[in-house]
């Protein structure tokens, strides 16, 4: 048998949440509104170690001959395998100060969310959505500063994932409702965050003044990467709705593959 502290028992300590939704969706500024309560951890970069343990879970779970057997059954490899990945969640809370909130974020987390929700079956979720056209828009915009030549093809790849995603979130949301939030990235326009976040969890209570502020994260990566956009790093109230930077051919590519699932999910809202 293979041995390994589990220390489970310490999240009847805290609350644990997950901020996650599909890429350029608003999961960093909605993490950010989260971080900027006084009962949740500071700020901190995506968790994507965190996602790759829950992959090699999923990889190893899915693989009894090269995986499974080694543990000697099913059971046995979810016991040891889930027991380190809360481990790690529990030493993170511990390193970000033992807050009565640890909230952690990644966009990729939307392809593991079952596997996050048995090994965690008691954390809550923030899943942001966003307007089909402006989060195709945005991905191509990376792209292209990534220097790729953004063609019909690679708008309608961009438009399946954004689809996909939206379905996972429909489903998550119907199968979980209560430990589950839909978050809309309208909501900093209106300013109705504020009221839906905390109505979500009570330790929630943003402070736009305090957003981004972090013991964690240095000042230099701010607008460092491709993936930043002059938004990153800006209070709610000086963010800006833009307007999608699509030309016919790919509205009418978003509005064929991914316009239904979008809706499908804003009928969970």
């Amino acid at each position: 048998m293979i041995i390994s502290q589990d220390t489970t028992a310490y999240f009847n300590n805290y609350e644990l949440m997950f901020v996650t939704g599909h890429p350029r969706s608003g999961t960093t500024i909605t993490h950010a509104l989260v971080c900027s309560s006084e009962e949740v951890n500071d700020y901190v970069p995506e968790s994507s170690y965190l996602t790759g343990l829950v992959n090699n879970f999923i990889t190893g779970f899915n693989n009894d001959a090269h995986n499974v057997d080694f543990f000697g059954g099913k059971q046995a490899f979810v016991d040891y395998a889930g027991k380190q990945i809360r481990n790690f969640v529990n030493d993170c809370w511990i390193g970000f100060g033992a807050p009565k909130t640890l909230a952690l974020k990644d966009p990729l987390m939307m392809a593991g969310l079952d596997a996050f929700k048995g090994i965690f079956p008691f954390a809550k979720f923030v899943i942001t959505l966003r307007d089909p056209y402006e989060v195709v828009s945005s991905f191509c915009k990376v792209r292209q500063r990534q220097g790729a030549v953004v063609d019909a093809a690679m708008t309608e790849g961009l438009a399946r994932n954004a689809a996909l995603d939206y379905e996972r979130a429909a489903r998550f949301k119907a199968a979980n409702s209560n430990q589950v939030l839909l978050f809309h990235y309208d909501s900093l326009f209106d300013g109705s965050y504020l009221k839906k976040l905390s109505a979500f969890s009570p330790n929630i209570v943003c402070n736009p003044d305090k957003v981004w502020e972090s013991n964690f994260v240095s000042k230099k990566q701010k607008k460092d990467s491709v993936w930043h956009t002059e938004k990153y790093g800006e209070k709610p109230e000086n963010i800006t709705r833009n307007e999608p930077e699509l030309n016919d051919a790919q509205r009418s590519i978003v509005k064929r593959v991914t316009v239904p699932s979008y809706e499908k999910v804003m009928r969970e809202l």
